[in-house]
């Protein structure tokens, strides 16, 4: 009686410090994010703004890069969180990032070719979604684990759609049809719908049924005749300058619906670990790992270093795009 008195009185203080970390690695996740939305937004307005049309936009551009300082603040503070838990007393702060404010003044002042305001961003983005999958390993939860990975998924898919919601933009503003352009974006279609059938596959019966019920028929009408459009008009001809902001407008439609069931999968996740904090699916070297053991640390750390890359590259020479995200 007194060994199980003795459990029942620790229990709670032991779940809650089990149940610390893979929350924090649940911010650490919706902080990336809220950053990678941001920054998506900021690279798509920056196409608009380099375009024929682009001192129209110029404003909601400097109203946007304000809105994505916020999120790299904001990311700081799990990333400050972390650190102690791998030994560290602190992280890189992320204000100031300078090869990024540098790009964005050069976009402001229309000194900067779309092409490599486009790979910087992509670059950047594929940072944080890095930065994003290493934060499941470091939870110290298998399930957690298993849920963010097929969360990226669909944050891949998202970045995909992202991607062609600036070319696309680009191709429009640039005002005449380039069949190379044109064949990039197809890539870019087939690697949303990839990434989304695998996301598919993997997630629970309740998060399938969230992305069917918040992906809006009208808008995927509205893309594909904007692709179709694409898709008819011969190369080189001229194309409707006008029309970059329609598809920017109604791919960012399909984007924001995308990181609604983001949102909502994050929220529903925290719930259910927040609900049952000590689950079977945590075992003992995990456990262990939660409470100080080196394999908890090694990973945190993991977290960590992918932070400091991120941060490199924003403040230095920049973070230029490599390749695939899938």
């Amino acid at each position: 009686m007194e060994h199980a008195s003795h459990r029942r009185s620790t229990t709670p203080r032991n779940a809650g410090r089990e149940l610390e970390r893979p929350l924090l690695c649940i911010e650490l996740v919706q902080r990336c994010t809220d950053l990678i939305d941001e920054l998506q937004r900021e690279r798509g307005l920056s196409q608009l703004v380099l375009g024929a049309l682009g001192e129209s936009y110029a404003a909601a551009l400097r109203e946007q890069v304000q809105l994505s300082r916020e999120a790299e603040a904001a990311l700081r503070q799990p990333l400050l969180r972390l650190a102690p838990l791998a030994g560290d007393d602190a992280t890189d702060d992320p204000a100031g990032l300078g090869a990024l404010d540098r790009l964005r003044q050069r976009v402001l002042l229309l000194q900067c070719p779309r092409e490599e305001m486009f790979e910087a961003y992509c670059g950047w983005i594929e940072g944080l979604l890095a930065l994003a999958a290493s934060a499941g390993p470091a939870s110290g939860h298998s399930a957690l684990d298993a849920e963010l990975a097929t969360l990226l998924h669909l944050m891949h898919g998202k970045e995909y759609s992202g991607r062609e919601r600036a070319s696309g933009t680009g191709l429009f503003v640039g005002g005449r049809h380039d069949a190379a352009a044109w064949q990039a974006l197809t890539q870019l279609i087939e690697a949303q719908q990839h990434c989304v059938s695998r996301f598919v596959c993997r997630a629970r019966p309740g998060a399938r049924r969230l992305l069917k019920d918040t992906l809006q028929t009208e808008t995927q009408i509205e893309l594909e005749r904007l692709r179709q459009q694409l898709a008819d008009t011969p190369h080189l001809a001229p194309l409707d300058p006008a029309l970059g902001e329609i598809w920017f407008r109604g791919c960012s439609r399909r984007m924001n619906e995308l990181r609604e069931v983001e949102r909502q999968l994050l929220q529903a996740i925290r719930a259910g670990l927040q609900a049952y904090p000590v689950l079977p699916s945590i075992g003992q070297e995990a456990i262990t790992a939660g409470r100080g053991g080196r394999a908890g640390a090694t990973t945190v750390e993991a977290v960590l270093r992918t932070a400091a890359a991120w941060l490199a590259g924003v403040r230095g020479g920049g973070m230029l795009h490599t390749g695939g995200l899938a």
